[in-house]
């Protein structure tokens, strides 16, 4: 019988506490295919008796007696329960997915620095996982661990473990609705992106890719390929059923000579100039066309929605 994570999100976690041997941390965790643990440090507060408990209610005095802001991460393996999905990354890069198999408990290693340890069965799945899950890895002030909170990505990652495990652990349902209504913003920018470039003959400003902890106005920035006619061009992509780019809102970037793709379910069309709205029919009929060479990172999705190839 499949079964279903009864929370509405996934958990990215950081195999790192304060021990001077990461690797070790590491191949403590995920080495051992009999017994496999996510863990965390604050060693000096745990008991080592199993007790989650009576060691996160000790983390919580600690915090508050220092003057500390509450850290996630212990709330998150004080509520895992058997079947909750998390990522994990090793030194190597390589993401692996775990479910947990039962609750945390207390587990003292002082040379690792591990307070605690959540019981899972991990499998390696490899370098390439969705954007929106490397963008949780790669927060520069993120916590130890962070919930994702994305139903695409939970029942990405549900079909995920099951093709690791080799068994259909989770129930996976499909999500209504179109491709390019669900597809994560990541994915949706790079379908977006390989349309202007093939489509409109430009290449892209790999270093003018916008940070997502800004706000900038754009998504990149393009060349013309052809020396003849040079130009440049920006692009704004807002994904879901609802989204609404403004064209007046992108003034500064016509006045400044280039033209200015928009995709979005919506446009407030108030301006004239050297606009390009996408099309939601054209951008899907460049996916049918070009999704056997499409980067799996944007195919991956489409057996994830029903009906298959609804716009």
């Amino acid at each position: 019988m499949q079964i279903n994570s009864s929370k509405d999100y996934v958990v990215r976690i950081h195999l790192k506490t304060s021990c001077s041997d990461r690797a070790r941390l590491i191949h403590f965790c995920l080495g051992n295919p009999r017994q496999q643990y996510l863990a965390i440090g604050w060693s000096f507060l745990s008991s080592g008796d199993g007790d989650y408990q009576s060691y996160f209610d000790a983390v919580c005095r600690y915090q508050k007696d220092h003057g500390h802001k509450k850290n996630p991460t212990h709330t998150i393996f004080a509520q895992a329960q058997e079947n909750d999905l998390f990522w994990t990354r090793d030194l190597s890069g390589c993401y692996w997915i775990c479910r947990a198999q039962g609750p945390a408990r207390s587990f003292l290693d002082q040379e690792l620095d591990i307070g605690a340890v959540l019981p899972v069965e991990a499998h390696q799945y490899g370098l390439e996982v969705p954007g929106q899950i490397k963008a949780a890895f790669n927060h520069p002030r993120g916590s130890t661990a962070q919930r994702i909170r994305d139903k695409v990505i939970l029942e990405w990652s549900k079909a995920a473990f099951n093709a690791c495990a080799g068994r259909a652990i989770y129930q996976v349902t499909p999500t209504a609705g179109s491709l390019l209504d669900n597809l994560p913003e990541f994915e949706l920018e790079e379908l977006v992106i390989s349309y202007i470039q093939v489509q409109y003959n430009y290449y892209l400003l790999s270093n003018s890719i916008a940070s997502h902890s800004t706000t900038v106005a754009i998504e990149c920035e393009f060349r013309t390929r052809d020396p003849r006619c040079p130009g440049r061009a920006v692009v704004q992509v807002k994904g879901g059923r609802d989204r609404v780019l403004t064209a007046s809102d992108y003034q500064d970037f016509l006045d400044g000579g280039y033209r200015v793709f928009l995709y979005a379910p919506h446009y407030n069309k108030d301006r004239t100039g050297d606009i390009i709205y996408i099309a939601r029919q054209d951008l899907m009929d460049f996916y049918q066309n070009y999704k056997q060479i499409l980067p799996t990172s944007i195919t991956q999705w489409e057996d994830l929605f029903a009906p298959e190839n609804s716009i």
